[in-house]
């Protein structure tokens, strides 16, 4: 290839970041191509942000990016000479070179080489190598050469070095396979077999390779991702051949990032040769281009200034509206110059790589990216003010919720396009995420906004108004929640947060299944509506298994607890709000709801009489109290407050509530049979035996100036109340012994409730080999009322002699029957022929389960 001189001069690129920045902080800070500074803004350390509110127009501190095309530097090894020593000075007149790149003169070739200079070249015999040679020796001793057809000049092998990048996620997405080789380990090639075939795992999928044998090296091993469906790919010997139809991506492992694409031939295949000579006569279009664009989004950064400073003025004022629409259009405008900026790095990656080095390359897409980010934020900010400015004006209730939904939605659209550009940041670097941090990007935001939709739809779920009582609201308040408490999870103690995210799964399902169970109105449009929330409610119980998952898998020791026994009672300090002020801290406690143990987070006080309780606020409105907890029985519990009625209302509340009985119980039936989830039908039946509890403790507690005989009445409460709670239990357990669901904490309960018997079937039997060596115990656990077997334990030993409960971290596992007749590998794979996957979180068993697991078992 031919190297060029770098573009002189730095530019700088000024791009609004996170809102609440002071304008006396930012800090020009140019990136040039020899040091890969991360882009960053900066504020004064004597500065606050106390004044700092949604409607502030806050100044925008600077985010410089560097465009010079610099030349890599090739170092030689300390053992060899520069490629200089080997020149020759040529008393003959060489002849001119031929098409092969040689200067042959009496039986001798020669090349040109870069600098001016003349080499004497020789084949090397063991390798064909060509190589650089001193007239006095007898084997060359010189570098290895390549001739590059774009400068007519042979250079060191070394010149030719390969360049990698990071594969974008977009760009893999057409060649995922269905595979799941979680748990499974690659070889030492870090491929994984199946069937005859070839795969690798790049984040968490599997993606069918094969051997690229032409442009692969002893040192550079290229594989090629594949389509299974393209006729490519169905090589018996796994090998890549150019001239079958089908797409492929290039790829190389990397010791330290792992897979990695890697520049081979170029454009659709073309030979290097022309690779190199397309690059070196596209330099300067590249140079121009760079240069255009920079102008560009420099001058639309100067245009957002000025109206940013017109806006400031006009706050307050009559014309703040059409200042902020104005501000708004022109950091769209900005935007669309750092996207097509972007773009352009990523869809000319061949070409700028040529011309700089990997590295530079990659720091200089991954600085666009998170100037990208940074405008994304700004908008959303300055999206935000004009949308808080425009709800003071007063319009019917469900038009405002139909407005809310709307601008949350566009907002959400955002945030997922910041979201991507922000995942491909941190795949390529992920030593970036202070960066993102500093404009303003937090990956947890869009599960707070996509709470505030789910509100705003649900109130939509109905023909008129309704208040707080209105099912879908108090679904709504729920899942906001959960979503609060996951944006603490990293402030929380390492220990709870996989209980504490395991809790928040089972929530955010069973907030899911009361949505898809809720009567609608007869209208299309509603069922829709609900559709889109239940998808929402299920992607965030995405982003929970996937943080599950991570957690899990960086466990160091098996878990004490079953989940649902972890301790759940701490204080944390929430993150740093916008306004500079550090929040008070905040508890994070299991409170039982109907029946339920559920995950809340509240602001903890003293009463007057010194007791104390936990306010849980509504997100929304900080100032709202939802709930309040007192520490009662060991647990913390609901205060409810009983409004004062006659004794003969309560009566009649009794008399309607008993009626309803059968009813209640025959739903939980019929959800029984449905598969319904055990928790809502356990909190459905819970709560109605609250009802009763609470009307027997009103009527106990109401005068009685006629002495009316309420002991009946009372039993029959009493009655009602235990029979819907045993109910409950009894469908409980029913669902629990479900053989095809996979659930540690399911045993866990079952075993504690007597519900289960152990037999063991298996006693250290040895599997695999060398360091793949273990020992297997396994384990049969039964329906102790009828001995049928439900699952099997698995426990893996490193040792034969090692104690029961000194197995492997993780190494303790529920099995389906089925499961547990074949190994993890061939479980994983097997699972795409429709096998539900279960996460292994799921199935591992804590120390207290295991040992009451041995303890039956004896």
């Amino acid at each position: 290839m031919s190297p060029k001189p770098p573009a002189k001069g730095v530019t700088r690129v000024d791009v609004h970041t996170r809102p609440g920045e002071q304008p006396t902080g930012p800090v020009r800070r140019p990136i040039d191509s020899h040091t890969a500074r991360a882009v960053r803004t900066t504020q004064r350390s004597d500065s606050t942000l106390a004044d700092a509110d949604l409607e502030a127009i806050t100044p925008a501190p600077t985010v410089s990016i560097s465009q010079p095309l610099s030349t890599p530097e090739v170092v030689n090894p300390a053992s060899q000479q520069p490629l200089r020593h080997y020149w020759i000075s040529a008393e003959a007149q060489l002849p001119q070179a031929d098409a092969e790149g040689f200067r042959t003169f009496r039986g001798r070739r020669y090349g040109n080489v870069p600098e001016g200079g003349v080499v004497h070249i020789v084949t090397e015999p063991e390798t064909g190598q060509y190589k650089a040679k001193l007239p006095s020796e007898l084997q060359p001793s010189g570098p290895m050469l390549s001739y590059d057809l774009g400068s007519q000049l042979w250079r060191p092998l070394a010149d030719f070095a390969p360049i990698t990048y990071p594969l974008p996620i977009g760009r893999l997405l057409g060649f995922r396979t269905d595979l799941d080789f979680t748990g499974v380990e690659p070889g030492p090639d870090k491929l994984h077999r199946h069937q005859g075939k070839l795969y690798v795992v790049i984040d968490k999928h599997a993606y069918q390779i094969l051997h690229d044998e032409d442009f692969s090296s002893p040192q550079t091993p290229v594989k090629r991702i594949v389509r299974a469906e393209d006729a490519v790919a169905r090589d018996d010997q796994n090998l890549y051949v150019a001239t079958r139809p089908g797409r492929s991506e290039p790829i190389v492992h990397d010791a330290v990032e792992g897979w990695v694409g890697i520049l081979v031939g170029g454009i659709s295949g073309m030979p290097r040769a022309r690779k190199s000579s397309i690059a070196a006569t596209a330099v300067a279009s590249l140079e121009l281009r760079l240069k255009n664009d920079t102008e560009a989004i420099n001058q639309a950064v100067v245009d957002s200034r000025q109206l940013e400073t017109e806006w400031r003025e006009a706050k307050g004022k009559e014309g703040e509206r059409g200042a902020a629409i104005a501000m708004e259009v022109q950091i769209r405008r900005l935007m669309l110059l750092l996207d097509d900026s972007a773009s352009f790095y990523l869809n000319q990656r061949e070409a700028l790589a040529m011309v700089k080095t990997s590295t530079v390359y990659k720091k200089e897409l991954i600085e666009r990216q998170i100037a990208q980010i940074a405008a994304y934020t700004r908008l959303m900010f300055v999206r935000d003010a004009r949308h808080m400015q425009e709800l003071r004006t007063p319009v019917d209730i469900l038009e405002a919720y139909r407005t809310a939904a709307t601008y949350l939605a566009n907002k959400l659209t955002l945030m997922e396009k910041r979201q991507q550009i922000a995942s491909d940041v941190l795949k390529s670097s992920p030593s970036s995420q202070s960066e993102l941090t500093e404009v303003g990007f937090d990956p947890t935001d869009i599960h707070a906004v996509t709470a505030r939709w789910v509100d705003a739809r649900s109130r939509l779920l109905t023909e008129v108004p309704m208040g707080a009582d209105f099912v879908p609201a108090q679904l709504a308040i729920a899942f906001s929640e959960a979503t609060t408490a996951f944006q603490a999870i990293e402030r929380m103690p390492d220990d709870a947060r996989i209980a504490v995210l395991s809790m928040l799964l089972d929530q955010c399902a069973a907030i899911r299944a009361s949505y898809e169970r809720f009567s609608l109105p007869p209208d299309p449009a509603h069922v829709n509506s609900r559709n889109e929330i239940t998808q929402a409610i299920r992607a965030f119980e995405n982003a929970l298994e996937e943080r599950l998952t991570r957690y899990h898998h960086d466990l160091e020791r098996t878990m004490a607890l079953p989940i649902h026994d972890q301790p759940i009672d701490f204080d944390f300090i929430p993150a740093q709000e916008r306004t500079g002020v550090t929040p008070p801290p905040k508890r994070v406690f299991r409170a039982r709801h109907h029946g339920n143990f559920k995950i809340c987070i509240g602001q903890p006080r003293r009463t007057p009489a010194g007791d104390e309780v936990i306010d849980v606020m509504s997100s929304d409105n900080p100032t709202q109290t939802l709930r309040t907890y007192e520490r009662k029985e060991g647990e913390w519990q609901r205060i409810v407050a009983t409004q004062d009625k006659t004794l003969g209302a309560l009566m009649a509340e009794a008399d309607d509530s008993l009626a309803a009985v059968e009813a209640h119980l025959a739903s939980a039936r019929q959800d029984e049979r449905a598969k319904e989830s055990a928790g809502n039908i356990l909190d459905a039946l819970g709560a109605k035996a609250e009802e009763l509890d609470d009307l027997r403790v009103q009527i106990e507690q109401s005068p009685n100036p006629l002495a009316t005989d309420l002991e009946p009445l009372i039993q029959r409460l009493r009655q009602s109340s235990q029979r819907l709670r045993s109910e409950g239990e009894d469908i409980r357990v029913r669902l629990y012994k479900d053989k095809t669901v996979l659930s540690a904490d399911r045993v866990a309960y079952l075993i504690s409730h007597g519900h289960l018997s152990v037999k063991q079937t298996h006693d250290r039997v040895e599997r695999g080999k060398g360091q793949q060596k273990e020992f297997l115990s396994i384990y049969s656990v039964n329906d102790r009322q009828t001995g049928d077997p439900l699952w099997h334990v698995h426990f893996h030993y490193e040792k034969q002699d090692s104690p029961a409960l000194n197995f492997k971290v993780k190494g303790g596992h529920l099995k389906t029957l089925a499961q547990s007749r074949s190994g993890v590998t061939s479980q994983r794979l097997d699972e795409q022929a429709g096998r539900p996957h279960v996460r292994i979180w799921r199935e591992t068993i804590d120390g207290r389960t295991a040992q009451k697991i041995f303890d039956l078992a004896n």
